[in-house]
């Protein structure tokens, strides 16, 4: 079995015309004609990244968050980025990214965090846009503090951030993995007793705290989900050996 067909599976699952035009999902580094060993998936491609892939016999690298986005106009050593790139080159590691197509596509980022977050009766959010990216939902009407203690159990975070009047109770909750801020006014509009998003400036959330509660579990926490929904997927599809590596929460 090639690479390339896992690859092929991945981008009919989650197409890549789905990314924003800014994105840079899909191929990173390697050759997708090899023969595929083992996989790692993980959020963030990170030297210790490598290192779990290396010691797995990996040769191939599912994450979220491309490595590249710039274009390199040279390729020096000392750039911490250009010495994984040699690294990834010198192991024939194949590295294949999932952006903003993982985040928009149906079963991507954004429906596996309304799924881990329980949520029912789920719907685009922005639905003014020709590919959504934002989910809203429902839960049994609760306490924003009493959700957020269920958000960041299920998230498996550190800490979150919660905006608002946490005794106010919520059912309609929308929400959008990484950082999801742009969506807080389709949030409002739509009727949402609370977002759950990430990297919202602190005073961005107090101007619309007054309309709608906010919880900021991070970056980080708001994604990592998706690294074992994948694990899932390709275990069900593939029987090569998959594994995960997830950075700790910080």
């Amino acid at each position: 079995m090639k690479i390339k067909d896992i690859v092929d599976f991945l981008k009919e699952e989650f197409p890549l015309d789905l990314q924003e035009k800014w994105d840079n999902s899909g191929i990173q580094v390697g050759d997708v004609e090899n023969d595929v060993k083992n996989i790692m998936i993980s959020l963030d491609l990170d030297s210790e990244t490598i290192k779990k892939a290396k010691e797995n016999s990996c040769n191939l690298i599912i994450n979220h968050h491309p490595l590249l986005f710039n274009s390199i106009k040279s390729v020096d050593f000392k750039d911490d980025k250009n010495k994984m790139i040699a690294d990834l080159i010198k192991n024939n590691i194949t590295v294949f990214a999932m952006h903003t197509n993982l985040d928009k596509a149906r079963g991507g980022v954004n429906d596996n965090f309304a799924k881990v977050l329980k949520l029912k009766d789920i719907k685009d959010l922005d639905i003014e846009n020709e590919n959504p990216m934002a989910r809203m939902g429902l839960i049994k009407e609760t306490s924003s503090k009493d959700f957020a203690k269920f958000v960041k159990e299920k998230l498996a975070c550190k800490g979150l951030i919660l905006y608002g009047d946490r005794e106010k109770l919520v059912k309609k909750i929308a929400l959008c993995g990484g950082a999801g801020s742009d969506f807080i006014k389709d949030a409002i509009d739509r009727g949402c007793d609370l977002i759950v998003t990430s990297d919202v400036k602190y005073h961005e959330a107090l101007d619309n705290c007054k309309n709608i509660n906010i919880i900021d579990p991070g970056h980080f926490a708001s994604e990592n989900h998706v690294i074992y929904m994948l694990k899932d997927l390709l275990d069900k599809k593939f029987s090569t050996e998959i594994y995960t590596y997830s950075q700790d929460d910080s």
